[in-house]
């Protein structure tokens, strides 16, 4: 689990802002399905991290640049996926971020059929 400070901010998306994430195919439902939160998709036990602070369970990770992504989807490609997701999200839809983990890391709030329409690309993992 990485180590949080006793304080992150979690702000409304105020810019245009490019972020990756796995997922399990490039359809709409494996999209959705991967865009929503350990909350939404009521996974049980809660990841350490959502135990440390709630917001964290109702957020998903994604990262700043595909490689690092990519890198430990090789490694797990049953748990974290077998695609990478790119969305090129923008203001003005209710997104929320916060710089929560390593370099590059955001948790993003939103739902998950309003995240999945700013999808702009599918890759497979390679």
């Amino acid at each position: 689990m990485a180590r949080f400070d006793m304080e992150f901010h979690v702000v409304v998306l105020g810019e245009s802002l490019t972020l990756h994430r796995a997922c399990h195919g490039g359809d709409r439902r494996a999209l959705e399905r991967a865009l929503m939160s350990n909350f939404q998709a009521r996974r049980d036990p809660p990841h350490p991290a959502d135990l440390h602070a709630t917001v964290l369970h109702m957020a998903v990770s994604m990262f700043e640049t595909r490689e690092n992504i990519m890198r430990m989807a090789r490694r797990r490609p049953d748990r974290i996926g077998t695609h990478i997701a790119t969305l090129a999200l923008e203001p003005g839809h209710g997104f929320c971020i916060a710089d929560t983990g390593g370099a590059g890391h955001w948790s993003v709030c939103g739902l998950p059929s309003r995240l999945t329409a700013f999808v702009i690309d599918v890759q497979t993992v390679g």
